[in-house]
């Protein structure tokens, strides 16, 4: 039976659901025995603490992009929730105001009308806004994971190359 009522949260659950019938794996990551590899020691590091330091920072950045995509999707649902609840909303005052012989209002006035009248779109536009930092802030982590990641790998490759002259 198909849901009268499109949420957010039941796209999200059925993307989830076709992800999830494709039978791969979710990539976890034990943070509990995690090695403190310090990158400011990576270059004096001998191999087996190089080889730690990749799967370490490659962990993380494969762990970090999947998570990155899972955000990005929870942040672009809820901004489509968002613009059709606003737009609704905007159609509706709109209607109001016509009606009541009322001049068309400016778009900042339709703004501040339309969180005062519907106090879950403002809710819910302030939860995009939080999404939207912490997906800037895990894409600042993850390029920091990747820069530290292709530095280590550059280290093997020249110890390697030096290794075969």
């Amino acid at each position: 039976m198909e849901d009268d009522k499109w949420t957010p949260i039941k796209a999200l659950g059925r993307a989830r659901q076709s992800i999830n019938e494709l039978l791969i794996n979710e990539l976890v990551i034990d943070k509990s025995d995690k090695p403190e590899l310090m990158f400011s020691q990576v270059y004096n590091a001998n191999n087996e603490k190089l080889e730690e330091f990749l799967v370490m920072y490659s962990g993380y950045k494969a762990y970090l992009e999947t998570e990155i995509s899972k955000r990005e999707s929870e942040r672009n649902a809820l901004e489509a929730a968002f613009e059709e609840g606003y737009s609704k909303a905007m159609y509706t005052l709109y209607q109001e105001r016509e009606n009541g012989g009322k001049k068309k209002p400016v778009k900042d006035e339709i703004r501040g009308d339309i969180f005062s009248k519907y106090p879950g779109l403002e809710n819910r536009r302030k939860e995009i806004i939080e999404k939207e930092i912490a997906l800037k802030e895990l894409s600042g982590l993850l390029n920091t994971y990747t820069t530290a990641y292709n530095t280590i790998s550059r280290i093997v490759a020249l110890r390697t190359y030096g290794g075969e002259k």
